[in-house]
């Protein structure tokens, strides 16, 4: 009997050593500190160490302008968002009915380090004429960042205190009114002539701030523009809007659909990028300058000048593109500017 119990007193306790040596080897190791699962660093890290220098933002208009002001305003405070206390630099190329700029981009390293803040009409317009290698989905959209209302204004003393006495006066005086215009929006003066049955005389500038600049130093009659071109000289007295060229009213200046004729332009401004950029390093310039945009500094700003923020996702923005340039292409074969 005793032989008996010490036999399962023995066994008891082999059993139970047995026991702890397997729950030993099936505990993991001791982690280090810093150390995560892989699958948690997957979900709560970005898997990139982007960016590691600066960021070049090309502009493809030249200083002072809209585009210009608005990508500066950003630039600055989405520095505030991006990892590794990494900088955005605005780099100003202008020229070729703003294209140069947008080729830069179009031929620069998929690597995030170069983007574009680009006017739609620079990627719906232009690519209808067949001068450039690229179209409205050749970029890799990173966001919508705002719509641009447009006006057509006139010196603060010119004669014509409506839209209405202008257009008789280019009815009886052919060839004699001249607007100025930005290259990419050339098509839009083009259109009114069209629409409206009369023949200003169109002047295109590589940007906005030059156009302005002819209407201010009474080289032209007329300018189209946005309010960020004009608010100062407005609040001055020296310009004023005469007619709307968008689609939707933002003031008490009439649209030129209004008055009917068939022309509007809803201008968008975005940011771009080279097509082929990694996901992740989509994902990190998107999100700062999602949260550049919604900042208070740059609310503000936008405020200052007479507009607010337009978010759009990446999908969003080139629905937006896609769906321009189909209109655009339209609205040009219409005015005989293409086949």
């Amino acid at each position: 009997m005793k032989l008996k119990k010490t036999s399962l007193l023995f066994l008891m306790i082999f059993s139970l050593v047995l026991g702890a040596c397997s729950q030993t080897a099936q505990q993991p190791t001791e982690s280090r500190p810093g150390d995560a699962p892989a699958e948690k660093k997957q979900e709560g890290q970005p898997m990139s160490d982007f960016p590691t220098k600066p960021i070049e933002l090309i502009v493809p208009t030249p200083p002072g302008g809209s585009n210009d002001t608005v990508a500066r305003v950003l630039a600055k405070v989405a520095q505030k968002y991006l990892p590794n206390g990494q900088s955005v630099v605005v780099v100003n190329k202008p020229g070729g009915g703003n294209t140069i700029g947008i080729l830069d981009v179009f031929n620069a390293k998929a690597d995030g380090y170069t983007i574009g803040f680009a006017p739609s009409f620079t990627l719906t317009v232009n690519p209808h004429y067949g001068n450039v290698p690229y179209t409205h989905d050749s970029f890799q959209t990173i966001m919508r960042v705002l719509q641009l209302p447009g006006f057509m204004y006139v010196k603060g003393d010119a004669p014509w205190q409506s839209f209405d006495e202008m257009l008789d006066y280019i009815k009886q005086n052919p060839e004699q009114f001249s607007a100025a215009v930005a290259v990419g929006n050339k098509s839009l003066l083009e259109r009114i002539n069209t629409n409206a049955g009369i023949q200003m005389k169109i002047v295109p500038y590589d940007g906005s701030a030059p156009a302005m600049a002819a209407l201010l130093g009474g080289h032209v009659q007329a300018t189209i523009g946005s309010m960020i071109d004009a608010k100062s000289h407005i609040e001055a007295g020296t310009i004023r809007p005469i007619i709307g060229t968008s689609g939707r009213r933002v003031s008490d200046v009439p649209l030129l659909k209004e008055k009917g004729i068939g022309v509007e332009v809803n201008q968008l401004m975005g940011i771009i990028a080279p097509k082929g950029i990694k996901d992740d390093v989509l994902a990190i310039l998107h999100d700062a300058f999602k949260q550049a945009l919604e900042d208070q500094e740059v609310t503000e700003q936008l405020q200052k000048i007479g507009l607010e923020a337009y978010y759009g996702s990446p999908a969003d923005f080139q629905k937006d593109l896609s769906d321009n340039f189909k209109m655009d292409g339209e609205a040009l074969k219409q005015v005989g500017l293409i086949k």
